[in-house]
């Protein structure tokens, strides 16, 4: 299930002016907005089959980036130059879910930035999406950078890119491990598993919690792809994300029309 939301930027306060590596102090935003009514989440939650603490590993939500009509960047700072932005969020679960979005989000303002830049926006709408047809191959657009990683020896990540002869496998993992936590068994079937990119891969760096004592930076990649996939695996990634570090922000998917 999947809404667009359209803010208007309030520049009175903090500015127009984002950091380039957003995509955590969104994401996180979002989930404190989600989480703050305790009663009312877990409610949410309950109704739709899922229990509180198993949202710890994967979220049931997924973030694109903003989409920013005109901007300018500088240096590690993005200048907002639109009056409004929009933003896709998608949930795996469905009951419930409009009224609950609705709820928490609509007329309340958002303030996502670092120490050094912020900006506040406000929701104006939130709009539902019709659910796509999914079918066995699905042509995909990454709304936000698809993180996979290698675990080395020494226990470090090592982020991989398409060229990688394993990214394959650890594409189709992650998923797999996805649908064994939310539906708590392992998905039996065998199935026709092929990822075929339509365009070339676009690396991108992108810090987390920077200018903090935890400061790191992710590596992602954003293309365009074809994916043979039963439906119901589809529908997850469609609806939770792909690939690793989706609670941070990454792995926000479309359906290319």
């Amino acid at each position: 299930m999947r809404f667009k939301l359209i803010l208007s930027v309030k520049p009175e306060n903090f500015g127009n002016i984002l950091p380039v590596s957003y995509q955590y102090e969104l994401s996180s935003c979002v989930h404190r907005k989600l989480t703050d009514n305790v009663e009312l989440y877990g409610d949410w939650l309950r109704m739709n089959g899922f229990l509180p603490e198993m949202n710890t590993k994967y979220r049931l939500f997924s973030i694109s980036n903003f989409y920013i009509p005109r901007i300018k960047v500088e240096v590690d700072r993005l200048y907002i130059l639109a009056k409004r932005v929009q933003l896709w969020i998608s949930f795996l679960p469905e009951r419930g879910t409009a009224e609950l979005l609705n709820h928490l989000f609509l007329g309340q303002t958002l303030l996502i930035g670092d120490r050094h830049s912020k900006v506040e926006f406000l929701v104006d709408e939130i709009i539902q999406n019709e659910m796509p047809d999914f079918t066995q191959t699905m042509n995909y657009l990454s709304l936000s950078p698809i993180v996979l990683a290698n675990v080395r020896p020494n226990r470090s990540l090592e982020y991989i890119g398409p060229e990688c002869p394993e990214y394959s496998q650890a594409f189709i993992q992650t998923i797999l491990d996805k649908y064994a936590y939310f539906y708590r068994k392992e998905y039996a079937s065998d199935f026709n598993f092929d990822l075929e990119l339509l365009t070339p891969a676009k690396r991108k760096g992108i810090f987390i919690k920077r200018f903090t004592a935890d400061e790191t930076k992710i590596i992602g990649y954003m293309y365009k792809f074809k994916l043979t996939l039963p439906p119901v695996l589809h529908r997850l990634i469609y609806n939770t994300g792909l690939g690793e570090k989706v609670n941070l922000g990454f792995g926000c998917v479309e359906v290319l029309k």
